[in-house]
């Protein structure tokens, strides 16, 4: 009877020990917060520069995210994965982050206020997707995979679908899913922000302006104030700038404006170079058929040479290409009636992109027009990242170079595109050297301690700065008969979309990324897929282990627990 009371004191005593660690470790978690990832690639950890933000937070942020419903099994491992994200992101914002998930075409039957709804949210910058189900009768649905950040007065979008050419549904839903913790937290740092940074485009050298470019200023005017600057009206590039972009220059130029834009980057501006060396224009070619490309004479070698990057006077030919129409055939009266696409190797399109860099990492393909190479110079405490490469059947065309309309009735030779992996694009990172150092006599300097705010300089302080070499990238078409620009990276001819407008704005976020967000967007996420052959040569019996597995373990358990009681208590 002692014994009996004196077991069941202990399990009393046992019990309430636990009650009480359970207690104390309750009250500890609500002191002391810390969360353990135990995935290889960090998937549940967020960058610092992200948590930093978040603790930060001085007011409630509000995400209406567009994956409520009934979807594919695909959306919703995305919806939940945008779910675990935003968890994540409340762990550390407390209640200063709320999210709820919503059907914008939920009890919606009338058709006019469907398109009403649908208006709207692409108005907000959301992109629909069409989902096509056919089991027992086809059917079409068309789903808004996005999120609308709310702070204050200000909202953001965010495209939860990262869509890409050539890559599998399973791939690109696991690219779309690792570039959660950037996009959210990329659009909470837009919302946050006091003002927005200043984009100037150079002008006054005979770069690109006006209808030109007027898509992708659109595109940025959501996130950037846009301006043009034309040196010769300033002394120096103001410092209200934050990035500098020169789109395609024709014009030479002067020493003083090098000097402006060098003394700009010493300071620690950020400049966005988009120069093609070779003067090659369609429209001219189409009307002569055949000339020989000529020399831009930018004065500009010594500039970028002296940053780390050199700009051959060259193009390339890439098999990988956008096609051009060539007419093939007349009607009786001699009149061009019959057009045909052809392949045309000097427009190349990039889908060797760096996937550890985050302005290029599953990034789309970007188109290109007549583009030159690029080649690294080394420069001390420069860092350099190839973003874009042509494709590896490329050959290239130094100066001078005879450009004929009727090569793309010739069947390419693979076996001549010896030239593979071209860069066509880099990103330089760390202190540049002035291309003036030691070049400026002693009264200039006197006349420059002059000017208010100015500073001369021979290095830069730590600075950022993307060379391109295809000034038509950020080139948009125009639609004359509706009198619109349209959109960047738009192809008429096969209504294609590349990922040009992507580029820019990764790039120009890249360059102005002060914070460390952007390094969140090189996030990698593994795709550790089942092998789909063994699976539906295995289904059986794994079905079979699964059902009957438990029960035979339950059972032998069964056995095992009362042969050893037996033996206790015999």
């Amino acid at each position: 009877m002692a014994k009996s009371k004196t077991y069941k004191s202990k399990a009393i005593l046992g019990v309430l020990f636990a009650l009480v660690i359970l207690v104390l470790i309750n009250v500890l978690s609500t002191v002391f917060h810390t969360r353990f990832d135990l995935t290889k690639e960090g998937r549940f950890s967020l960058t610092e520069a992200t948590e930093d933000m978040l603790i930060d937070l001085e007011d409630v942020i509000t995400v209406k995210v567009y994956l409520e419903g009934e979807f594919p099994a695909g959306f919703k491992r995305l919806k939940n994965a945008t779910k675990d994200m935003l968890d994540e992101f409340r762990a550390y914002t407390g209640n200063d982050l709320q999210y709820e998930f919503i059907d914008p075409f939920d009890d919606v039957t009338d058709a006019k206020e469907r398109k009403v709804i649908y208006d709207q949210l692409i108005e907000k910058g959301l992109s629909p997707q069409r989902l096509i189900e056919n089991n027992d009768e086809y059917s079409e649905k068309v789903i808004f995979p996005g999120a609308i950040v709310i702070y204050r007065n200000k909202e953001y979008p965010v495209n939860l679908l990262e869509a890409q050419r050539g890559r599998g549904s399973e791939e690109v839903l696991n690219n779309s899913i690792s570039l959660l913790e950037f996009k959210f937290s990329n659009a909470i740092q837009k919302c946050i922000r006091n003002g927005k940074p200043r984009i100037a485009f150079l002008k006054g050298h005979g770069e690109l302006e006006g209808a030109d470019i007027a898509d992708v200023q659109l595109y940025l005017s959501t996130y950037y104030l846009i301006s043009y600057l034309n040196l010769q009206e300033f002394d120096v590039v103001p410092p209200q700038v934050d990035v500098l972009i020169v789109p395609k220059p024709t014009q030479r130029f002067s020493e003083l404006d090098k000097f402006k834009i060098d003394q700009f980057i010493m300071n620690g501006g950020k400049v966005m170079w988009l120069v093609e060396n070779l003067n090659i224009e369609m429209d001219s070619l189409k009307r002569k058929d055949e000339y020989f490309a000529t020399l831009y004479d930018l004065n500009l070698e010594d500039m970028l040479f002296k940053y780390g990057v050199r700009i051959n006077d060259n193009v390339i030919q890439d098999i990988q290409c956008s096609p051009i129409p060539l007419v093939v055939g007349v009607d009786r009266a001699g009149n061009a009636q019959q057009q045909k696409l052809f392949p045309w190797l000097y427009n190349p399109i990039f889908t060797n992109t760096n996937q550890e860099h985050p302005i290029t990492k599953n990034l789309d393909a970007v188109a290109g027009e007549f583009v030159g190479t690029i080649d690294t110079i080394k420069q001390q405490g420069v860092k350099k990242d190839i973003l874009l490469t042509s494709s590896q059947y490329t050959k290239v065309f130094f100066h001078p170079a005879m450009i004929d309309i009727n090569m793309v009735r010739k069947e390419p030779q693979k076996e001549q595109f010896k030239k593979s992996f071209q860069p066509t694009a880099v990103a330089l990172e760390g202190e540049f050297k002035s291309v003036f150092e030691n070049r400026l006599a002693f009264q200039t300097k006197a006349i420059l301690d002059t000017i208010d705010g100015f500073e001369l300089r021979d290095s830069s302080l730590n600075t950022k700065m993307i060379v391109v070499s295809d000034g038509d990238i950020i080139k948009n078409e125009y639609d004359k008969r509706n009198d619109r620009p349209l959109p960047l990276g738009f192809n008429k001819y096969t209504n294609q979309t590349f990922a040009n407008k992507d580029f820019i704005l990764n790039a120009i976020e890249w360059l102005n990324d002060n914070s460390g967000i952007i390094v969140s967007r090189s996030k990698d996420v593994k795709l550790r897929l089942l092998n789909a052959e063994k699976v539906k040569e295995e289904k059986s019996f794994w079905q079979l282990l699964n059902i009957i597995g438990p029960l035979i373990f339950v059972i032998l358990f069964g056995l095992i627990y009362n042969f050893i009681r037996r033996r206790k208590y015999a």
